[in-house]
């Protein structure tokens, strides 16, 4: 497993004096995807909810997005590729093909993202778990319920 983070060695500063950087603790980067991972699932799940409930909590999704922007600017990103076109080949782990067996329609769409891609400085690190459905479905873009 590839370390994000290194541990301070010992003696060292507490703090580099012109960053302000503390150096911390080894983190795998397997925790950072979990991180990554369920920060999207909460905020799915919050979007959701807001729905449901017809109105918005301004102060918890500008939480959501903040832990989102912190993992950016440690170089984790997620991909949900739910609504985009997919074609033979994609970095995707598609879980199911949400149209008959034996059916091979020319235009497939990703139909809802199961958990998103993550990639750490634009390495993909793991692949999404998608449905993939055929264009013009009902369902096109939209996620399961």
């Amino acid at each position: 497993m590839k370390n994000i983070f290194r541990k301070a060695q010992p003696g060292s500063p507490p703090a580099d004096s012109t960053t302000g950087l503390h150096p911390i603790r080894a983190l795998q980067i397997s925790s950072m995807i979990d991180i990554a991972i369920e920060t999207w699932r909460l905020h799915d799940r919050l979007k959701k909810m807001q729905i449901a409930a017809g109105r918005e909590d301004p102060s918890i999704a500008f939480s959501v997005d903040k832990i989102q922007h912190v993992l950016k600017d440690i170089g984790i990103e997620t991909r949900d590729y739910t609504g985009q076109p997919y074609t033979e080949g994609m970095s995707l782990d598609v879980l199911t093909f949400d149209y008959p067996i034996g059916e091979k329609p020319a235009q497939r769409i990703v139909q809802e993202t199961i958990s998103p891609a993550i990639y750490f400085d634009g390495k993909l690190e793991k692949m999404a778990q998608v449905i993939v459905g055929k264009v013009g479905d009902q369902t096109d873009g939209k996620k399961h319920n």
